[in-house]
C-alpha cells in the first residue's frame, strides 16, 4: 500500500494520506481511483491538500509507474522503485526523471517513450505488475 507524505523542501510539517494501493494523477489532478474524489492539485508549483500549499510529494514505499491515455492505452511499467516523488510538475523514480505535466495541454510527457500521456499511475510494487 501506498503512503502519501507532502512537503516543504526543509524541515516542517508534512501532510500523509493513505494508504492507497494506487493513485492516478490526472493532468494536475490527484486521485486514489479513476472518477474519485480529489486528493490534491498541483497549482502554481505546489500540491494543494486539505487547504495547505505544499512542494512535494514523497512515496517510500516500493511502486511501479505507468502512464494510460483516455483511449485505454498504457505505456511500459517502470519499476519497481524504492522511493516515487513529484515536485514542481515533475515525477520521479528513484531520482531519475520519468514524467512531467505539460502546463499548457495538462498532459504527461513520457520521458521513456517520448508520448504525452494523460494520466499518470503510481502503483504499490506489491501489486501485481500488468
Amino acid at each position: 500500500m501506498l503512503k502519501l507524505v507532502f512537503a516543504e523542501v526543509g524541515l516542517g510539517p508534512t501532510i500523509e494520506l493513505g494508504p492507497f494501493p494506487q493513485v492516478r494523477i490526472d493532468g494536475e489532478t490527484l486521485r486514489a481511483e479513476r472518477g474519485g474524489p480529489v486528493l490534491a492539485q498541483h497549482l502554481a508549483h505546489s500540491w494543494r491538500v486539505r487547504g495547505k500549499d505544499l512542494f512535494r510529494l514523497d512515496c517510500e514505499t516500493p511502486v511501479r509507474l505507468h502512464f494510460e491515455n483516455e483511449k485505454g492505452e498504457r505505456s511500459a511499467a517502470y519499476g519497481p522503485f524504492t522511493h516515487f516523488s513529484c515536485a514542481d510538475g515533475i515525477a520521479y523514480g528513484d531520482g531519475m526523471i520519468y514524467g512531467n505535466i505539460d502546463l499548457e495541454t495538462k498532459l504527461w510527457f513520457n520521458h521513456q517513450d517520448r508520448r504525452y500521456w494523460r494520466e499518470l499511475i503510481v502503483k504499490s510494487a506489491a501489486a501485481p505488475a500488468q
